[in-house]
């Protein structure tokens, strides 16, 4: 699950999940935005604070037109 929504599942607001992990709001925006990935030992503390819904597999955005390019490239 996303954090963004189990935020909104569980009406958590940005800054208390934030305080509650012990980082910046500013850090969990850009992790909503995908524009950041969390340093390995917050994953952990995020992973506990949802109870397993948020991965760190939810934080990866995947450019599925990219790679399917790459993945013809190599094909001979």
């Amino acid at each position: 699950m996303k954090l963004k929504s189990w935020l909104k599942a569980n009406e958590i607001k940005v800054i208390d999940f934030a305080k509650s992990i012990g980082v910046t709001k500013q850090a969990v925006y850009k992790w909503l935005e995908l524009s950041a990935f969390p340093r390995h030992h917050v994953l952990g503390k995020i992973l506990k604070a949802t109870n397993g819904d948020v991965t760190p597999v939810d934080f990866m955005r995947v450019e599925y037109e990219q790679d399917v390019r790459s993945t013809e490239e190599l094909r001979p």
